[in-house]
């Protein structure tokens, strides 16, 4: 019989907590000035063209949740790609 053991992390001191919203908050402006780019290069779009960039998108997001236990770059590309793909997706309906 196999016996497993947890790991305890301390908890994160108060500057390991700023850190990390920092980056937390970095990857965030990041992503939405992707989605700004994406929803300018999609504004000439038609509507159809829009629910397929929706539908990849949360393929993107379905593979970053896989993603984000495994390769922290693959991570960042896949949060990256979803911002390009959501923009893409409501350029049609901001243009409109």
């Amino acid at each position: 019989m196999k016996s497993s053991t947890a790991v305890v992390r301390p908890p994160l001191t108060r500057d390991e907590t700023g850190t990390l919203l920092g980056h937390t908050m970095g990857l965030v402006a990041v992503t939405a000035a992707f989605f700004a780019v994406g929803a300018y290069l999609g504004r000439d779009l038609s509507y159809g063209w829009g629910w397929v960039f929706f539908i990849a998108a949360f393929a993107c997001l379905f593979g970053l949740n896989v993603a984000a236990q495994r390769s922290e770059q693959v991570a960042i590309t896949l949060l990256f790609a979803f911002g390009v793909l959501i923009g893409l997706a409501t350029a049609p309906t901001i243009s409109y």
